[in-house]
C-alpha cells in the first residue's frame, strides 16, 4: 500500500513543478515588460532630404605661397618684416651687406673702361695700317692682323660688360624684395646671420622668409580611386574644423589629380583633390585640418535612419520597431526593410517602414570603436 501511495504523489509533484516554472516565466516577462526603453535611443521615422557626400580629412593651404631664399651669400644687416606682417609687392624685406659685391662692380667697371681703351687703340692702329698699305709701305697681312686684334678687343669688352652686369645683379640681390602682396607667415633669419645662395640652401630646405596670400585659401584632400571617380571640378564641398567649432566654410572643387600619387611612407596611392574656399574670415588659417564633405547628390523627402538603427543578417536588413501594446506596455518587433542610398551617417529606407514609425537605435559596442593594433 505504501508503495502505491508514493506512485500517486508523482502527478502532484509534476503539477507543482509546472506551476513554479510557469510563475518564473511570467515573472521574467513581467520584469522584461517593466524595463523601460531609453527615450534617447528611440526615434520617429520622418521624411527629410538625404545628402549623399564623401567625407575626408584635409588640410588648409594658401593658394599662393612663396618661399624666399637668397641668390647670393652674405651677412644679414637688416630684416625689415616680422611674422604676421602684411607686405606689398616690391617692398624691401631683407638686406645683406653689399660691400663685397660693390667692390666687384668697381672692378668690373674698371675692366670695361680698360677694354674700351684697348678698342680705341686697336681701331687707331688698324686705320694707320690701312693707310700704310694704300701707300705701299705695309703689307696686307699686317692689316689683317690688326683687324683680328680689334675683333678680339670687342669680344673682351663684351665679356667685361657681362661681368659688370653680373656684379650689379649681385648688388641688387642683396636687397630681397616681396614678389607679391601677402602676409609673412614664416621668418627664419635674424640680423647678423650669414646666408648662403638659394641653390645650396635648397638642400637644407630652409627658406629665409615665407609669404602667402591669406585672402584666398584652399583645402587639399586625398581620395581613393572609388571616391575620386565621383568627383569633378565645380562640385561643392563643406568644411568643418575642430579648431573652429560651430563654423562651416563653403568651397568649390578646382583641381582633381589626373593620376594617383604614392603616400610617403605608406604603400598606398591616392588622388589629390583641391577645393577653393568661397570666403575667409581671418579665423581659418593655413595648416589647420578640416573635415571636408564633398556633396554628390541630394535625395529629397526620403525616410532615412542612422546607420546604428539598421542591422544586417546576410543579404537582409532589419530594424527594431517600437510600439505600445493594448496594456500600455512598450513592445518591440523585428522588421525587415529594404535600404537604398547612404552616406557616412544615415541610410535610406526604401521599403518596410512608414513615416511616424518609432525605431530603436542600437549604438555600436564600445569594442568596435577601440583602436585595433
Amino acid at each position: 500500500m505504501s508503495y502505491g501511495g508514493k506512485r500517486r504523489r508523482w502527478p502532484w509533484i509534476l503539477v507543482l513543478v509546472i506551476l513554479i516554472a510557469g510563475g518564473g516565466v511570467l515573472f521574467s516577462k513581467s520584469r522584461a515588460r517593466a524595463a523601460p526603453l531609453d527615450p534617447a535611443l528611440v526615434l520617429t521615422a520622418k521624411r527629410a532630404p538625404l545628402v549623399l557626400e564623401i567625407l575626408e580629412t584635409g588640410k588648409v593651404f594658401p593658394r599662393e605661397k612663396v618661399e624666399l631664399k637668397s641668390k647670393v651669400a652674405g651677412q644679414v644687416t637688416e630684416v625689415r618684416v616680422k611674422e604676421g606682417e602684411q607686405v606689398k609687392k616690391g617692398a624691401v624685406l631683407l638686406v645683406l651687406d653689399p660691400s663685397d659685391y660693390q667692390r666687384e662692380v668697381a672692378r668690373a667697371e674698371a675692366e670695361v673702361a680698360q677694354a674700351k681703351n684697348s678698342i680705341d687703340l686697336a681701331t687707331l692702329t688698324l686705320a694707320r695700317t690701312t693707310r700704310a698699305v694704300a701707300a705701299n709701305v705695309a703689307s696686307t697681312s699686317e692689316t689683317e692682323q690688326h683687324a683680328h686684334d680689334l675683333t678680339a678687343k670687342n669680344v673682351a669688352l663684351r665679356i667685361a660688360e657681362v661681368s659688370l652686369g653680373t656684379a650689379q645683379d649681385r648688388v641688387r640681390y642683396t636687397r630681397m624684395l616681396a614678389p607679391m602682396n601677402g602676409t609673412v607667415i614664416q621668418r627664419a633669419i635674424e640680423p647678423g646671420e650669414v646666408v648662403i645662395p638659394g641653390i645650396q640652401s635648397t638642400f637644407d630646405g630652409k627658406p629665409l622668409l615665407t609669404i602667402a596670400d591669406l585672402s584666398t585659401l584652399l583645402v587639399r584632400v586625398n581620395l581613393n580611386q572609388i571616391d575620386v571617380a565621383k568627383v569633378g571640378i565645380g562640385r561643392k564641398a563643406i568644411l568643418t574644423l575642430d579648431a573652429l567649432p560651430g563654423k562651416t566654410y563653403e568651397a568649390t572643387i578646382t583641381k582633381v589629380a589626373p593620376a594617383s600619387v604614392k603616400t610617403v611612407g605608406k604603400d598606398l596611392e591616392t588622388f589629390p583633390v583641391e577645393a577653393l574656399l568661397a570666403t575667409t574670415d581671418g579665423l581659418i588659417k593655413p595648416g589647420m585640418t578640416a573635415d571636408v564633405r564633398i556633396i554628390l547628390d541630394t535625395k529629397p523627402g526620403v525616410i532615412a535612419l542612422p546607420l546604428e538603427a539598421v542591422t544586417k543578417e546576410g543579404a537582409q536588413s532589419f530594424v527594431t520597431r517600437v510600439t505600445d501594446g493594448a496594456d500600455g506596455a512598450t513592445k518591440t518587433d523585428k522588421v525587415e526593410v529594404t535600404v537604398g542610398a547612404r552616406n557616412d551617417r544615415d541610410v535610406e529606407i526604401v521599403k518596410g517602414l512608414n513615416e511616424g514609425d518609432r525605431i530603436l537605435v542600437k549604438p555600436a559596442p564600445a569594442t568596435e570603436n577601440e583602436t585595433k593594433l
